[in-house]
């Protein structure tokens, strides 16, 4: 397998890129089994080893936990196709395939999802990207999604979003592809009144999981959230209080996304900082770290854009998993059951 030595940059908007597959060729049983080299399983193992960490993992939602246990993964070989199947299929009827496009645009992905068929790509980061990759490859799609994949609460979630994508206007699919986004790829939980990663994007990603971590923290240590109390209310109003600034923050990043000023890492947090001090924000206090965190709010969703490659500037937070799956259903559910 070859991999592309100089990918895309990227600045939130997904663009294709170029690649002639054959049609009959995409999703064929010799697409399906590829034979990995070492080094390839070697950064599997790696990166696998790098999230798998106590200190790590009590950040982490329990399903993902015992997600990972039924899934079964070899934590130092890149699965096969067969084997994921083996573990989700009988569990959820969620079905794996993978595809030679490494990411493109939503439609085909969400017509496979109506079929409850779940992509995985044959892109695995390099060596060099082992922290950060500006892309999903495959340690994202299998590690970060498919130990949630063997679990009913997940698929019905997944199960949520193309029957509405499928209905929804141009407008409507803009907004459902960030709610996926802030929800399955970066969303928080609480459980046991402590905030919990539960989004795949954040727990492939070793940079983005401590930056979310040292958040946690850095919220107690500055007296923003006081974890004696409930967790989730002070959140809450602290939103309530900030959402005018939020929200000047948001059309901040939305300019500079359409800018291109986003497409590195280091360049996104660069120019993230610069616009706080644009906007005469203060980095304290609520704004005091490298994200914001706020209550999974859809009207505020639906104004961020879908995909912020090379940086997440905030997350969002959902009491539970009933609340999400209740705040999901109230935008999908409508579209979803239109003639």
């Amino acid at each position: 397998m070859t991999t592309n030595q100089n990918p895309p940059a990227y600045t939130g908007d997904i663009a294709p890129l170029g690649q002639q597959i054959d049609p009959a060729r995409e999703y064929s049983a010799e697409s399906q089994e590829i034979v990995f080299s070492a080094e390839q399983h070697g950064i599997w193992a790696d990166l696998y080893a790098g999230v798998y960490q106590p200190y790590l993992l009590e950040h982490i939602c329990q399903e993902f936990k015992d997600g990972l246990a039924l899934l079964g993964l070899d934590s130092r070989r890149i699965p096969t196709v067969a084997q994921l199947n083996d573990h989700i299929t009988p569990r959820t009827g969620w079905h794996i395939e993978r595809t030679a496009v490494r990411y493109t645009l939503a439609d085909d992905w969400y017509k496979k999802f109506a079929q409850r068929i779940f992509l995985i790509t044959d892109y695995l980061r390099t060596r060099d990207q082992i922290e950060f990759t500006p892309e999903p490859d495959m340690f994202h799609d299998i590690f970060g999604h498919l130990p949630y994949l063997t679990m009913e609460f997940y698929a019905r979630i997944e199960d949520k979003f193309a029957p509405a994508y499928l209905k929804a206007t141009p407008e409507e699919r803009e907004v459902i592809k960030r709610l996926a986004w802030y929800s399955t790829e970066f969303g928080l939980v609480i459980q046991d009144n402590r905030f919990k990663v539960f989004g795949a994007g954040i727990i492939s990603g070793l940079a983005e999981f401590a930056n979310t971590i040292m958040e946690f923290y850095r919220l107690g240590r500055d007296t923003v959230i006081d974890y004696t109390g409930n967790v989730f209310e002070q959140l809450s109003e602290q939103f309530l209080i900030y959402k005018n600034d939020v929200h000047r923050i948001i059309a901040g990043v939305n300019e500079l996304h359409r800018q291109g000023q986003m497409s590195s890492q280091d360049q996104g947090w660069n120019v993230v900082h610069s616009l706080y001090e644009t906007l005469g924000i203060d980095r304290e206090g609520y704004f005091g770290g490298e994200v914001i965190l706020m209550p999974f709010d859809i009207e505020t969703i639906a104004h961020i854009p879908k995909t912020v490659y090379a940086f997440n500037p905030m997350f969002f937070v959902c009491e539970s998993f009933e609340q999400m799956d209740a705040l999901l259903d109230s935008y999908l559910q409508p579209i979803a059951l239109r003639n």
